[in-house]
Formats: C-alpha cells, structure tokens, sequence
C-alpha cells in the first residue's frame, strides 16, 4: 500500500472516531431529570386541562410538532389543534435522556407503548423551554 493512502486512511479513521464521540453529551443530573420529568407532566396536564397559558409557557415561541402522519404544526398550531381536542389523562414513561450543554433530547412512550414522543428541550434562563417534539408509532414485530 501507498504511503499516501496509509495517511489517507488513517486520517479517515481518526475523523470517525472523533465524529463518532460527542463531548458535548451529557446524562442529566437528578435534579435534570426531575425538572425534565416535571416539564413533561406539566406539560401533559395542560394539555388535558385545555391550558392555553400554560402550554404557551412550556413550548417555546419557535415549536414544531410533527405527527406519525407527517403533519407538522407550528406552535400557535398546535395549541390550537390540542385546545380543540378532549385528551384523556395519560401517563409515559421515561426511555431515554440526554443533554446537550443547555439542550435536552428526551424520548418518553406512551402507557399503551404503542407511541413514542421525541422531544427537544433548551434552558433559558434557567428554565426548560420545549422547541419541538415528534411522535412516532411504535410498530409490533
């Protein structure tokens, strides 16, 4: 093999493995994970109550939603489309969390486990403010 292209490939290989870490990932603290679990009961109560002020509060000005079907709605959208709708209590659970510096990646899934909702949250000023969520269908195999 060339010299050339031994530099090339291991230029290559130290590429991926530096692309493949991510220093700036994180596992949320407890208190990280209690306020991300708060923000997300929080969240489903308005959501079931019809909170227009609440939900204006957790979804940050600059949320999408897009659902299964594809749909994606922008926060005044959304709000709008849940407000309209009778939304039983409903529990998730927990699947996976993760931080990114002041960026949250979580993904819950429903009690039923038929549905899963990735959402992204980011801390302002010390408070968490959710930019966008997506759900998906879980399919059985």
């Amino acid at each position: 093999m060339k010299p050339v292209r031994i530099i090339m490939i291991a230029a290559l290989l130290a590429a991926a493995a530096t692309s493949a870490a991510d220093p700036g990932k994180t596992s949320p603290s407890r208190s990280e994970k209690a306020e991300l679990t708060a923000l997300v009961e929080a969240w489903i109560d308005a959501e079931v109550v019809d909170d227009r002020e609440a939900l204006e509060q957790i979804l940050d000005e600059a949320f999408v939603s897009t659902f299964a079907s594809g749909k994606t709605l922008d926060r005044t959208a959304y709000i709008d489309f849940i407000i309209s709708q009778d939304i039983p209590p409903f529990t998730v659970t927990n699947d996976f969390m993760a931080l990114h510096g002041d960026t949250a990646v979580v993904i819950d899934v429903s009690e039923s486990g038929k549905t899963k909702f990735t959402w992204i949250a980011k801390r302002v000023h010390g408070q968490w403010k959710v930019l966008a969520q997506t759900f998906t269908s879980v399919q059985t195999p």
